[in-house]
């Protein structure tokens, strides 16, 4: 039961790294389109840039207390999630 919830936080933990990156890539598009905008849709433009800011942040610190949960559990959670990132890098 404790390895099937090690695996469990080791995939939370993935799939807030991909959530976190996909938010990432959403700020670089948000800002390619205010950088690009006519004058008369800057302002709509910026805004929606300040939104995507907000939602990398977020996603940023979800991934951050996963990892945070990982790095304090007494189990062998972490060795699981560094294999697993490595496999993912390799």
């Amino acid at each position: 039961m404790k390895e099937e919830v090690e695996k469990q936080l080791a995939d939370e933990a993935i799939e807030a790294y991909v959530d976190w990156r996909e938010e990432c890539a959403g700020v670089w598009a948000a800002y390619e389109r205010w950088a690009g905008a006519p004058v008369a849709d800057t302002a709509g433009a910026f805004s929606a840039y300040r939104a995507a800011l907000d939602r990398e942040e977020c996603a940023s610190h979800a991934y951050a207390d996963l990892l945070a949960r990982i790095a304090g559990s007494k189990g062998g959670v972490a060795g699981l999630f560094a294999r697993t990132v490595h496999a993912l890098n390799g």
